[in-house]
């Protein structure tokens, strides 16, 4: 009853605050016309347009109009210097700005952020001081800026045209001024001087028009060209899809090579696991070519893309059976019967009332294509909202209950059986608190779409010219911008259905060192570094974005980062310390070692062996730090050869079996120790540095998404602008962690086998592993924009300083039981690095911010 309440009363909210525009701005305008100035030759008009092209993603165009009126020439001078929120104040602005304004298409016109507006009277002269800016970016449409317009239009240069309204016409004092920034002015008729920065126009011509370049980032693409990046896209969700089919495949045909231990349950958790994970992939595979099919290449009308995206989210969330109890027995079915019925309650009434919507719209005051009609607006407004909101709530219980459904029979959220946590009522109370907090998150991304709507008409209507430029009021455009969102809200859905690869790829994972075949390896083999290097590719794809033509080779990345990892492994393999130490050890043993066992892993697995491999470890540095003091003249010099015969003791390690020790000569105990990790398994070295890794990418994930979205009031405002750019600011700081967290497995999962011989050089491996895909995109690509590849490399360093923190501190976590004897992990660190050089460590590190620092600054000043 609650939620219920809960929903009218948001319901009845929102309608009343969107109607408030239309009613309180009844009769606050004013039809007043524009009489005529008497004596036009003694006014001065300055106009000037400035391009700036600083920004990757949009170009900043600003404006500046400065009119000089004598006050008995023009009845409405006075009035400028009344305040802005007088109507005569308006009055008098649009008869020198517009005056008259011709029909737009709200979809297509894109009104100019006011900047200042001011008016000064002196000695008779009133002086009229105008600036404004707007953001044209890869848009088709009309840009605003003051008396100008800028026409964008694909494959087209911008034309760029200023409109002097009546009473400013015929005026001799009057001048032009275009500075392109930088930009290519392929046309400007008329110009009385010109150079490469500027150019000027004096009377007599009224208007002014002038065709520039459209930026080589901002072009889009023609039809063909971009339903080519579009399937460049969807192929890589196809190819994701692929591969976690493949993985699962793999997971359930070893799962079921034992016959005799096909009862256990973690062979049987697997292959339950691999099912729901082919059951995902089929599903994901078959919404991307719907999606693309119906709503991308048909275009679908409104009414049926509502269907497809009310009908495809309801599926979802049956299949995915979010009423299953949290552990899994024989008698789940039976055992959740009340949240079962609860779950299946909310979903069909969620999907009923979306139904409602399309099947009878005229019920709320709709068209038979979903637009609002003249009759009953806020009734409409209400069916529009309920339409998205039901939409949006089945998409995200389906991404929730997916990913809740990985992660249970994957187990990668421990034991819930504990204290009761796996009771009928614990989970259905789980379950509607989980479902009422989606309805939440809905209806707020419903109240951005709408807010969004509501910025961009308030800064068209601040002369209070809205109605007759949209040729509507301000309830029927809302309307149909609610309208518009079935058209694109299934497949904005769809995208943010990513997490959910990466989640079953790790639950997959996470099974291994149970359901494998317990063959003590150094890292990952055969299916599970197939999952890692998918892992790998996904979080690559997800740092290093590419739009425009580029994205036509997106289904490229999975293969091509998954076969430069896969090349990092074998080297490492070859050239790792521990490889090294393996290869030598088995040449000691002479074929007596395991087929496919390593021989290092074999020994250092029990914790008798490790136990000693750390205190061997602690006593060379207890060892190397006397040796220091005696060197510094701290200590006796006659102990420096007991020392040094100690030393030479504990370099002689070798595995059980083995007569001889299979340290190569540069290679210490504790370089050993550092290169096995804090954790016999390596899966659980990977589990803490994703941990770490995502603790030290809060930062870099905050910054990157302030710097896209908000680094500036320009990029603030077109953010709020976009109908999903809150969400979407959200969305991406999540997948930013996600990312860093993925980097950190993988990094964890090949601790033992990647190249280096301490942390951060591991780290720097992966790096250059990164830099191999966008090199090969580039090589292919001649025409992406060199400002995309630097984003890209960007990001990519702010990956590698996370990677760089986590290995740092995985090293000490290797020696965690002396923590209690370091007031500070930077103490315990000097002390693992005192033969590398901890200085060396930090000035690594210092290296990379600095380059990141660089990087970020050629971004911002173009």
């Amino acid at each position: 009853m609650i939620p219920r309440k809960a929903a009218a009363l948001a319901l009845a909210a929102f309608v009343w605050w969107t109607a408030q525009p239309a009613w309180a701005g009844t009769g606050t305008t004013e039809a007043t016309g524009c009489p005529a100035i008497r004596q036009p030759d003694k006014l001065a008009l300055h106009y000037k347009l400035t391009f700036d092209q600083r920004r990757i993603d949009f170009v900043k165009v600003h404006q500046l109009t400065s009119i000089d009126i004598p006050a008995e020439q023009w009845p409405l001078a006075n009035a400028l210097t009344l305040s802005s929120d007088s109507p005569n104040y308006r009055n008098a602005m649009r008869c020198l700005l517009h005056e008259k304004a011709e029909t737009k298409k709200f979809d297509k016109w894109y009104p100019e952020w006011h900047d200042v507006s001011e008016a000064t009277e002196q000695q008779g002269v009133v002086a009229v001081r105008y600036e404004s800016w707007n953001l044209v970016n890869n848009s088709a449409g009309q840009f605003e800026v003051g008396p100008w317009t800028i026409d964008a239009e694909p494959g087209k240069d911008w034309k760029v045209a200023l409109h002097s309204p009546d009473v400013l016409r015929g005026i001799s004092r009057r001048t032009v001024e275009i500075d392109p920034g930088g930009l290519e002015i392929n046309e400007a008729a008329g110009a009385s001087s010109a150079n490469e920065t500027r150019r000027v126009w004096t009377p007599p011509d009224p208007d002014t028009e002038v065709s520039i370049a459209r930026p080589k980032q901002l072009t889009p693409l023609g039809d063909r060209e971009s339903l080519i990046a579009y399937l460049g896209i969807t192929s890589w969700w196809i190819f994701g899809s692929a591969l976690i089919a493949l993985s699962a495949w793999r997971r359930k045909r070893n799962g079921d090579d034992d016959k005799a231990a096909s009862s256990h349950p973690d062979k049987a958790a697997t292959r339950t696991l691999a099912d729901t994970a082919l059951q995902w992939a089929g599903l994901s595979a078959a919404l991307a070519l719907t999606l693309v099919l119906l709503l991308q290449i048909y275009s679908l009308t409104s009414r049926w893309s509502a269907l497809i995206g009310i009908s495809s989210g309801l599926a979802l969330v049956l299949l995915a059976q979010p009423w299953l109890p949290l552990v899994e027995n024989p008698d789940d079915s039976e055992k959740e019967p009340t949240t079962r019925r609860t779950v299946l309650a909310s979903a069909f009434a969620t999907a009923t009332v979306g139904l409602l919507v399309i099947v009878s719209p005229q019920l709320f005051g709709l068209s038979s294509q979903l637009m609002p009609t003249a009759s009953t607006p806020p009734l409409a407004i209400a069916g529009l909202a309920l339409l998205e909101a039901s939409m949006l709530w089945l998409w995200f219980t389906a991404m929730t209950a997916w990913a809740w459904r990985f992660a249970r029979e994957g187990k990668l959220g421990g034991s819930p059986a504990e204290n009761g946590r796996n009771e009928p009522g614990h989970h259905l109370r789980r379950v509607t608190v989980t479902g009422v907090a989606l309805f939440v998150i809905a209806a707020l991304v419903v109240l951005c779409h709408a807010l969004s709507f509501d910025s961009r008409w308030q800064r068209a209507n601040w002369l209070g010219r809205a109605d007759a430029l949209f040729g509507n009021d301000y309830m029927d455009i809302l309307g149909r911008q609610l309208a518009n969102f079935p058209s694109f809200g299934p497949r904005w859905a769809y995208t943010h259905t990513s997490v959910l690869t990466v989640i079953a790829l790790v639950a997959l994972l996470h099974l291994s060192p149970w359901a494998g075949s317990g063959v003590k390896s150094l890292g990952p083999t055969s299916v599970d570094l197939l999952l890692v290097a998918a892992i790998f590719a996904v979080v690559t794809l997800s740092m290093s974005k590419f739009a425009g033509s580029a994205a036509s080779l997106y289904g490229l990345w999975l293969p091509l980062n998954m076969l430069a990892l896969y090349v990092l492994v074998k080297a490492g393999r070859r050239w790792s310390m521990l490889g090294r130490v393996d290869r030598k050890a088995k040449r000691c043993l002479a074929g007596n070692a395991a087929k496919g066992e390593s021989c290092v892993a074999a020994e250092l697995s029990t914790e008798k062996m490790h136990e000693r491999l750390m205190g061997d470890a602690r006593r060379c540095r207890e060892l190397l730090h006397r040796l220091h003091l005696v060197d510094r003249g701290h200590a006796e010099s006659v102990q420096r050869r007991t020392l040094e015969n100690e030393l030479s003791e504990l370099h002689h390690w070798r595995p059980a079996g083995c007569d001889r020790d299979c340290l190569p000569d540069p290679v210490s105990v504790v370089d050993v120790a550092l290169c096995w990790g804090p954790h016999p398994r390596w899966w659980r070295n990977a589990l803490d540095a994703a941990r770490w890794a995502a603790v030290f990418g809060i930062l870099p994930s905050a910054v990157t998404v302030w710097y896209e979205n908000a680094n500036d009031l320009e990029h603030w405002a077109l953010t709020l602008d976009q109908p999903m750019s809150i969400p979407d600011m959200l969305w991406r700081f999540l997948t930013q962690e996600i990312s860093f967290a993925g980097a950190g497995l993988v990094l964890g999962a090949l601790w033992r086998v990647l190249p280096g011989e301490h942390g951060p050089v591991r780290a720097l491996s992966l790096f250059v592993a990164w830099l191999v895909p966008i090199g090969v995109v580039v090589a292919i690509n001649h025409g992406i924009d060199h400002r995309a590849v630097v984003v890209a490399l960007l990001n990519i360093i702010l990956m590698l300083m996370v990677l760089t923190m986590t290995s740092m501190w995985m090293d000490t976590d290797t020696f965690s039981r002396e923590r209690p004897y370091w007031t500070k992990r930077l103490g315990l660190l000097a002390s693992l690095y005192q033969v590398h050089g901890l200085s060396g460590q930090i000035a690594f590190l210092l290296v990379q911010a600095a380059a990141a620092v660089s990087i970020w600054r050629q971004i911002a000043t173009g």
